[in-house]
């Protein structure tokens, strides 16, 4: 068994538990080698590149593609795939975040040579001023994405993965879970009157410690994935706020 696997499907569903009846703890992208732990018959216990461990099924995955650079990041909402360069029939639908071993063919379109050939033209950029306006610019591709515990594509967010996934595309590691998040010594606490665009609000909504993520979105508002992906006035959150964080390190300011 090779120590290393790779994500076939547009998204894979991780579990707590070697069975699809257990809970959703978290998600891999097309694309996304993951570490091979242990083999449960059907099920592999694996760890993603942020440490997250979790049980997957076999029928998400394929041998990893060791030879091939992972170099495309997509950046819109999804990417269509197809199964030719006539471009006509779709075969797959890729989400905001996956990083893809894609080869410029002719300066025309793209292709990726797995198990199965596919072939995709760039739809759209996004104009990159600076890494603060490139995380609020990739941040409102995914408004109205849904609300989904373990969630980390535009088919589904929970408040951590979408933060995590934005950050992620702009080449930015962050931990999976907020209470994590919060923990991360590369930035900095700061007070509201000093936050800037695309720094992180950590807030507590339920009384029991922090639980809940967003960003600062500008204009005393956050965009955050609370019910589904949205921009929202901090006055309405503002008592649950519990810190700030610069990423004023993160992007080398």
């Amino acid at each position: 068994m090779n120590s290393k696997l790779t994500v076939k499907t547009a998204y894979a569903n991780i579990y707590s538990d070697p069975q699809f009846s257990s809970q959703l703890v978290t998600q891999a992208l097309f694309f996304e080698t993951l570490e091979v732990i242990s083999h449960h018959g059907n099920w592999f216990k694996v760890s993603q590149w942020d440490d997250y461990i979790g049980y997957i099924h076999k029928f998400y995955l394929f041998d990893d593609i060791a030879d091939k650079e992972k170099k495309y990041v997509i950046k819109d909402r999804f990417l269509f795939l197809y199964d030719s360069i006539d471009f006509k029939n779709i075969t797959m639908v890729a989400p905001f975040g996956c990083k893809i071993p894609a080869i410029l063919v002719d300066n025309n379109y793209y292709m990726i040579e797995s198990d199965n050939k596919y072939f995709f033209k760039e739809s759209s950029s996004i104009f990159k001023n600076d890494k603060r306006s490139e995380i609020i610019e990739c941040s409102k591709k995914l408004i109205g994405s849904p609300y989904l515990w373990g969630g980390k594509t535009p088919f589904g967010y929970d408040c951590s993965g979408f933060v995590q996934q934005v950050f992620k595309s702009i080449n930015i590691s962050l931990q999976r879970d907020t209470s994590e998040q919060i923990k991360d010594k590369r930035m900095d606490s700061i007070d509201i009157t000093s936050v800037d665009i695309g720094d992180i609000i950590f807030f507590d909504i339920e009384g029991k410690g922090v639980d809940h993520i967003g960003i600062w979105y500008g204009e005393n508002q956050i965009i955050h994935c609370g019910g589904e992906v949205k921009i929202q006035s901090i006055k309405e959150l503002e008592n649950h706020i519990i810190d700030i964080k610069s990423i004023g390190n993160l992007i080398n300011e």
